[in-house]
């Protein structure tokens, strides 16, 4: 898997969100317009939370920019990346629910997990993987870039 010469990355989930609430946002154009310049990883546990966050009636409620059809479309890009299934996500992160993300990245053998969450980027590096920001691995796909 590390012989690609495109790097493997995890996106957390509210990056995910950043993404389905505003297509122009920086989110947005990492995880829809720039997937020829990584390779996704994912796993059924962020899977399954991405569809549950995006279909919370809650969150519907409160963002009704995200219709049926922006989380049809968030699914596919999901379930084209690189499915990997890690057998166990071992205790990491301050928050047990980021420790999936750390789980699929060490499997996937993932160079870079992108997210804003602070108990993900207090950890970076994980393992010999970059934890960033969306504007940090924007960077790194366009050095120079100040988007």
């Amino acid at each position: 898997m590390s012989e690609n010469p495109l790097p493997i990355i995890v996106i957390d989930t509210q990056l995910v969100l950043r993404a389905a609430l505003n297509e122009r946002s920086l989110p947005a154009k990492l995880f829809f317009n720039y997937g020829e310049r990584y390779i996704l990883a994912v796993s059924p546990g962020i899977r399954a939370e991405v569809e549950d966050v995006l279909t919370r009636p809650s969150i519907r409620a409160k963002f009704t920019s995200i219709t049926d059809d922006t989380v049809a479309r968030i699914l596919a890009v999901l379930d084209a990346g690189q499915q990997v299934i890690p057998e166990e996500v071992p205790s990491v992160s301050r928050d047990p629910k980021d420790d999936i993300f750390l789980a699929t990245a060490v499997l996937a053998e993932a160079q870079f997990i992108l997210t804003e969450d602070k108990d993900l980027l207090v950890l970076n590096p994980y393992q010999n993987i970059r934890i960033l920001n969306a504007l940090d691995f924007l960077n790194v796909l366009q050095p120079g870039n100040v988007e």
